[in-house]
């Protein structure tokens, strides 16, 4: 993905979380979300593409962004590079503690895990339009064959109970089941152990 890439990859995944648990408890004013959607998802797709890989299609009908074994942790710099340090600013100061909240908890939840070397599924979304097409399984597909060929597993988190059994077709099983303490939606920790090995 390139960087002209980046606005539709990010546009697509913004209407693809829009009615996602994660993103109505962190932007709970249904009115201001996509815009917050718009703008968070650009940061994210821009620190994939530098940090590990972001993927799309020709048509920009979805993305996903895969964080890869040994750089899983986000990194200062990285945010700073992708344009995520000014979050606190144009995402809201409230919804940007919910995300803090929410994804620190995940990841003690993903070391807990996962300790080993893993390839990280950040977010894959799909614009509602270009769903149940077979765009998904084309972005994972070769991230995964990736994992298979190195022996490594995946992993990934779902706050939609109905992408269970989406992901457990390409291998995903959960591994744990949880609602945060300190605040957030429930949430599915899925792992995929590589194939062939």
């Amino acid at each position: 993905m390139g960087e002209d890439d980046v606005p539709g990859a990010a546009a697509a995944a913004a209407r693809a979380f829009d009615d996602d648990a994660m993103f109505m408890f962190v932007f709970p004013d249904p009115s201001a979300r996509p815009a917050k959607l718009d703008r968070f998802f650009r940061g994210a797709v821009r620190y994939g593409r530098l940090a590990g890989k972001a993927v799309t299609t020709p048509e920009r009908a979805g993305v996903a962004i895969w964080l890869p074994p040994g750089s899983v942790d986000m990194s200062v710099v990285g945010m700073a590079r992708a344009g995520m340090l000014a979050f606190p600013v144009t995402l809201g100061p409230g919804a940007f503690r919910r995300f803090v909240a929410y994804t620190g908890w995940l990841d003690g939840q993903r070391k807990a895990l996962v300790p080993d070397p893993h390839w990280f599924l950040l977010a894959l979304g799909v614009d509602p339009v270009w769903q149940r097409r077979g765009v998904g399984t084309t972005l994972l597909a070769e991230t995964l064959a990736d994992a298979d060929r190195r022996g490594l597993p995946a992993y990934l988190e779902t706050t939609d109970e109905g992408n269970i059994a989406y992901y457990a077709r390409s291998g995903f099983a959960v591994v744990r089941d949880a609602v945060p303490d300190n605040a957030g939606p429930r949430t599915w920790l899925m792992l995929r152990e590589p194939v062939g090995r």
